[in-house]
């Protein structure tokens, strides 16, 4: 690919010293795998089982219609009935049995540290739990130690002159996803109209207020 121009590739650096995937990569897949077996037991609410005959071998189409018959009924109703031909042998673990769950979450825990994102964001059990009144505090933790770091290498990367005329910038904008509860915002407005820094105009259309 070209260097610079039509057809060249814009690239953005990554902050640190690894990638996520090489740092994290085999905590994603285990991840892959727990939810894989996830939509296995969704499919099969119940541990796996053999079903055994009791008599003469039966003929493979004989077994494939017996199969589906079965779990056609154990998704419409959870009592069954075999007869004397048939045994039912459990071969397989519940998901209670194996700790599925807690698997799962400890996961959930260990990709947020990996990408250093709070595990509350992830709606990991093991985070502090989130209310509206630190809700902008964690935005601005998010920001602070996570998110600016990606957001100056993106934002460094578009405003050079091979991607961004050399008299324009590009930057981030988070005043709306650090934008506080109108009685904050309040207060905040009126120091700024008080010291003369915002009028009463600026303040209106910056709350999208007509007045």
């Amino acid at each position: 690919m070209p260097d610079s121009g039509v057809g060249s590739l814009v690239v953005f650096y990554n902050p640190g010293d690894v990638g996520v995937l090489n740092r994290a990569g085999r905590t994603i897949r285990t991840g892959a795998e727990l939810e894989r077996a996830a939509m296995n037991y969704a499919r099969e609410p119940i541990p796996s089982m053999v079903l055994k005959s009791n008599g003469s071998a039966l003929p493979s189409d004989r077994i494939a219609k017996l199969l589906e018959q079965w779990g056609i009924a154990r998704r419409s109703r959870t009592t069954a009935f075999l007869n004397s031909d048939i045994n039912l042998e459990k071969v397989g673990f519940s998901p209670d049995e194996l700790g599925l769950n807690t698997a799962r979450e400890h996961i959930a825990t260990e990709i947020s540290r990996a990408c250093g994102i709070p595990a509350y964001f992830t709606d990991s059990p093991s985070g502090s739990s989130m209310t509206y009144s630190n809700a902008v505090t964690a935005r601005q933790t998010l920001l602070d130690f996570s998110l600016i770091p990606i957001c100056d290498a993106i934002s460094q990367r578009l405003s050079m002159p091979d991607f961004t005329p050399s008299s324009q910038i590009i930057r981030h904008d988070f005043d709306v996803y650090l934008r506080g509860s109108a009685f904050e915002r309040a207060q905040i407005y009126e120091i700024l109209n008080r010291i003369g820094v915002m009028t009463a105009d600026e303040i209106a259309r910056k709350e999208d207020m007509a007045l």
